[in-house]
């Protein structure tokens, strides 16, 4: 009795390690080959730039969507534990196909990257969760520990690339790849193991007695994917639009100390991922010395896209100031991407954190693919309205991101009180089998009277009145009849499309909310 409550943190605290490990080596394998990707099949498959770059796109997002089918195999057919190990096998057999250096295996060992990432990524942030246990803290500072990892291996997999790259060849890059992602196997099954010691797979009563709540939860889960898009929209800018202005329209010296020093796109660049892997350890701290929960995770996220909508505002001003066709200051993209790395460390991990508390147990990895299915949404957004940076002013580019980040706050905000429930609710389920176990270890006279707690759901749990919502499609609806109507003017049809465009982007999240509710209410 007395060595349970010391090997449990034992138990929890070493898999979490090496699933850690794990996630910093499958970025390190990945980002070995993704910044030469382009170059590599210009060099050896001889395909022309843009016929490189598609199918750059088209193989990441394809990674992203195989999460979904990914994830229904973990849930429904293989166990998240065989998905997860095969799709690291898969990506090792990838990177060493590439490093064979055949032309005819280079579609293969795209197929087969694409195929593990699909039951990789799912399946890791599962087992993440489960070996954290059912501490709400706990799950989200392991998730801001995996989140640490994996930029890490991040930034270092780019650097071995870069050196592979230029002192040996395309071989040795490949082989490092396919080296490293072969460790992340060896230290999955090795962590797998310390998982199957602590029974973390067993099903729990509390799970079975609220089975009730689990169309619900997804419903939670949707509308945190749905939103979540638009994340991937604005963290994709730092890659595209962002990296254009830092070219284009910022000054390419600081005056520092009476000295210039020079600011190339690469420094930007390089900024961003700096300024998440310094901010993950305080918010660690910060996190670490809080007991127990003190706020709304609801909140952290609402602030999260605030954030956002702060960094894309100060652009709009930085062009308005001078960037929409002169050089203006690199302060401004300085203070941007600072606001842009704060709403990442607030999105990013802490959001799949909470998408894994509310998914329902036969439902987890399946939730996780929807995460990131929302990533290859956000990034095919981000392509589209890439084709609007010649075609607008700077200003008006970055106020539509701005606007884009508050609007996906709405639907945080109006269902805050019943996120903030059902999370509630979830963490009393997880934890009540434990203290029944305690219970019954202490005393082995079973209770036979059934132990049940009213459980009082918020007021905004109701869904907003038919008559509300159809008042709001119409916002939507008019505007769209208008663009749609072959008669009328050219102008006319493109007011009526940036009206509907307008309308979607704003009163869009809400419509999508309340018929999530609705639905999960007559399920």
């Amino acid at each position: 009795m007395k060595s349970s409550p010391v090997l449990r943190p034992i138990s929890r605290r070493w898999p979490l390690a090496l699933l850690c490990a794990v996630q910093s080596c499958e970025r390190f394998a990945f980002l070995t080959i993704l910044p030469l990707f382009v170059l590599y099949v210009q060099d050896r498959h001889s395909l022309s730039a843009p016929t490189a770059l598609m199918v750059l796109a088209i193989f990441q997002a394809l990674s992203y969507l195989g999460g979904l089918p990914g994830g229904w195999l973990a849930d429904r057919k293989l166990g998240v534990r065989e998905s997860t190990l095969l799709g690291a096998l898969l990506l090792t057999l990838g990177y060493g196909s590439l490093g064979l250096d055949r032309a005819a295996l280079f579609w293969p060992a795209m197929g087969l990257m694409v195929l593990g990432h699909g039951l990789f990524r799912p399946g890791l942030h599962v087992l993440i969760a489960r070996a954290t246990g059912h501490d709400e803290q706990a799950r989200e500072r392991g998730f801001l520990w995996h989140y640490l990892a994996a930029n890490v291996g991040y930034a270092a997999g780019a650097l071995f690339g870069e050196w592979a790259h230029a002192t040996r060849g395309w071989v040795t890059l490949f082989a490092g790849a396919a080296g490293v992602s072969l460790l992340s196997a060896g230290l999955l099954w090795v962590s797998l193991s310390r998982l199957d010691s602590d029974g973390a797979d067993a099903d729990t009563p509390a799970e079975r007695r609220t089975a009730a709540s689990r169309h619900g939860n997804m419903a939670a889960v949707w509308l945190l994917c749905s939103v979540a898009v638009v994340f991937w929209l604005a963290a994709q800018q730092a890659g595209s639009s962002l990296a254009v202005f830092a070219a284009v329209n910022t000054e390419q010296r600081i005056a520092l100390l009476s000295h210039a020093l020079p600011l190339g796109p690469g420094v930007f660049a390089s900024l961003h991922g700096l300024i998440v892997i310094a901010m993950l350890p305080v918010l660690l701290y910060m996190h670490g010395r809080q007991p127990t929960r003190t706020g709304s995770m609801t909140n952290i996220l609402i602030w999260g896209y605030v954030a956002t909508a702060s960094a894309f505002a100060l652009m709009a001003a930085a062009s308005l100031r001078g960037g929409d066709a002169g050089r203006v200051s690199g302060a401004w993209l300085l203070g941007c991407y600072v606001l842009l790395s704060l709403s990442e460390v607030l999105l990013a991990p802490l959001g799949v954190s909470l998408v894994t508390r509310l998914a329902p147990r036969h439902n987890a990895a399946q939730a996780v693919g929807l995460w990131f299915a929302g990533s290859a949404i956000g990034n095919g957004l981000a392509a589209v309205l890439g084709l609007c940076w010649d075609r607008w002013p700077h200003h008006r580019y970055f106020a539509a991101l701005a606007a884009a980040s508050l609007a996906a706050a709405v639907p945080l905000l109006s269902r805050r009180r019943h996120l903030d429930w059902l999370t509630a609710l979830t963490v009393s389920a997880a934890s009540q089998p434990v203290v029944e176990k305690e219970t019954q270890t202490m005393n082995p006279t079973p209770n036979l009277e059934p132990i049940t707690a009213p459980l009082a759901t918020p007021d905004t749990v109701e869904p907003a009145s038919w008559s509300r919502m159809l008042l709001v499609a119409v916002l939507i609806l008019l505007p769209g009849s208008l663009m749609a109507n072959m008669a009328l003017s050219l102008p006319v049809r493109g007011v009526s499309a940036i009206a509907c465009g307008l309308a979607v982007l704003v009163c869009g999240p809400y419509l999508y909310t309340q018929a999530l509710v609705a639905w999960a209410r007559r399920n």
